[in-house]
């Protein structure tokens, strides 16, 4: 691989690594890719138009949201946010939008699972907020100290009009652009579609402060399911592998111009995999039988039959999975294998989010080359590697 030195940059503990282009329906945006060092962490930013100008420029930070953005989830309004920021900078024709990996507010995919699993337990009485202090953490553990050295090595000068709902955000957003002498001149709202299925996390923002219209005489969906809160427990056979979580998600598995979206409610399990140090999703159907971590949960006792390993899809999510680009090939996987699912009643497939092989190899490849960006194995059929099952 021959270094393109144009595309490469250090400020700080911020490597630039290049871009490449990111074509949506909203038309085409250029992709840059970093690596924050003093986290271990990639960062994107998503560019439409000229940097170099001094007019006030459109510009969200947003931080990753994985059941939103790859799973397709629908409660919460995140990639709703995301989509609705690209819309508009399409519109003006310029704008930036800093991609930041802070999945759970900066607390992290289990605290995220595990704040849904406590609110959806408790009947949605609890708040996402409350779901976080009772497990010991604050509201928002999210960093933005990133931004400045990102904003530098993109040349970026313009005063900046902040698309966020949140006035905290803003001004830890403002702080962080302030080392590198950016004014943030203005916030700008940014809202996307109330549903029964975002409601009630929509009323909790408001609550807290968001600049959100109050949604009051709509009806919040529950999951089909009681939902009970359980400690994370290493699965049958698989002394590596801890379930930490476990809830439901409603998932759009398709969504045409101008109507409703079709919804399915699938239990969404996150499993930390000890070996790999990384964590991944078990998304299965509400009558799966054979699935594990649903008859662990629902506590049926083991018959005859013993263990045996549950046969499952497994695609890996890569980065470009995260955006609404027309190159997300794993989340229509996804589509496809849930719409499967539906279809038998029953069954699994387990989700890997692959950010730093696509990162570090895939992409960087790419971009020295001049092609467009590759996606390792998306989607396959796999005996024996999930979680073992109780019969």
């Amino acid at each position: 691989m021959t270094p393109n030195n144009s595309s490469r940059g250090l400020e700080k503990t911020t490597l630039s690594l290049g871009q490449c282009p990111l074509p949506t329906k909203h038309g085409e945006f250029v992709v840059h890719f970093f690596r924050d060092l003093a986290r271990d962490r990639i960062a994107m930013a998503i560019v439409r138009g000229d940097l170099s100008g001094r007019s006030p420029l459109l510009v969200r930070v947003h931080s990753s949201c994985l059941t939103s953005e790859c799973l397709s989830g629908l409660d919460c309004d995140c990639a709703e946010q995301l989509e609705g920021a690209l819309a508009m900078m399409a519109r003006e024709g310029e704008g930036i939008l800093f991609y930041l990996m802070q999945e759970g507010r900066g607390a992290g995919l289990t605290a995220k699972a595990r704040d849904r699993m406590i609110v959806q337990a408790s009947g949605n009485q609890k708040t996402t907020f409350e779901a976080y202090a009772e497990m010991g953490l604050p509201g928002d553990l999210r960093r933005y100290d990133v931004l400045a050295p990102m904003s530098r090595l993109l040349g970026l000068r313009a005063p900046v009009r902040l698309l966020t709902n949140n006035p905290d955000k803003a001004a830890a957003v403002t702080k962080a652009f302030a080392e590198e002498g950016i004014d943030v001149c203005r916030m700008e709202r940014i809202v996307g579609p109330t549903s029964p299925f975002n409601r009630d996390y929509l009323v909790a923002k408001h609550d807290s402060g968001h600049a959100y219209t109050r949604p009051s005489s709509m009806l919040a969906a529950k999951p089909p399911v009681d939902v009970r809160v359980i400690a994370p427990f290493v699965l049958p056979g698989e002394g590596h592998r801890v379930l930490t979580a476990s809830y439901y998600l409603p998932i759009a598995l398709s969504v045409a111009s101008g109507s409703d979206p079709d919804v399915e409610w699938f239990r969404v399990s996150v499993v930390f995999d000890g070996e790999r140090a990384q964590e991944w999703v078990l998304i299965s159907h509400r009558n799966s039988s054979e699935v594990g971590v649903e008859v662990k949960i629902d506590g049926e006792e083991e018959d005859e039959a013993g263990e045996a390993r549950t046969h499952a899809v497994v695609i890996t999510m890569s980065l470009l999975d995260r955006l609404p680009s027309r190159s997300a090939v794993g989340r229509l996987a996804l589509r496809e294998a849930l719409l499967d699912i539906r279809r038998a009643g029953q069954g699994a497939v387990t989700v890997c989010f692959d950010d730093r092989h696509c990162a570090n190899e895939g992409l960087i490849a790419a971009i020295d080359s001049g092609d467009r960006p590759k996606h390792p194995p998306t989607a396959r059929t796999r005996e024996g590697s999930g979680p073992r099952a109780k019969r």
